[in-house]
């Protein structure tokens, strides 16, 4: 059996897995923490972005190698374009946030009513739009010709199952939940890759 060359794509999928919940737990930490102690009710960055700018750069990169396992295990290549637009999703959702908190911690105090209604735009805008990508990735996933392992199937479940809460807007939360457990099996994919392959 060949060296499984996705080794640290999967070791970084599962990097990825912790980091989320890491990363969310603490911003709300620090929010609680900046509201009750210091009586700071502005938005701030802190380390928690810190911490998903590393988990969005490391999914940038895991989707990339996925990819090029769909390309090298399977020749499969029905799914470039959508993974490219979610990779710039990706990018955008976390630049276009930092830049709202950004603009936020320079003018506040703001008025709270545009405050809100801008960032009930940029996620609703957000959400559905990867809500939709996520079904698409799911659909050709399912009901592509192309034998894939069983990992791979459960992963294009997964995302379905976030696509569908994701277009919703008003479950969008529980898609959360379906993230770090979306990076393990993506990281399943790319340890278990070599030898799904040799049994489909």
């Amino acid at each position: 059996m060949e060296e499984n060359r996705y080794k640290w794509a999967g070791i970084l999928a599962v990097l990825q897995a912790v980091l989320f919940p890491v990363g969310m737990s603490i911003g709300i930490i620090e929010a609680v923490v900046a509201k009750e102690l210091f009586n700071e009710r502005r938005p701030f960055i802190g380390p928690s972005d810190l911490i998903m700018i590393v988990f969005t750069i490391i999914g940038v990169y895991t989707m990339l190698m996925f990819r090029r396992l769909l390309h090298e295990r399977y020749d499969y290549h029905e799914l470039d374009l959508l993974i490219i637009i979610s990779i710039w999703w990706a990018v955008a959702f976390q630049a276009i946030g930092l830049v709202l908190s950004a603009i936020l911690m320079i003018y506040w105090p703001v008025n709270i009513v545009v405050m809100a209604v801008t960032y009930a735009v940029f996620f609703t805008g957000a959400m559905v739009t990867i809500g939709i990508v996520d079904i698409m990735v799911a659909t050709r996933l399912l009901k592509g010709t192309v034998a894939f392992g069983d990992h791979i199937r459960y992963l294009a479940y997964i995302t379905m199952a976030a696509g569908i809460c994701e277009v919703t807007v008003l479950l969008a939360p529980f898609s959360l939940i379906l993230i770090p457990v979306s990076s393990i099996v993506l990281a399943m994919v790319f340890f278990r890759d070599r030898q799904e392959v040799e049994f489909v």
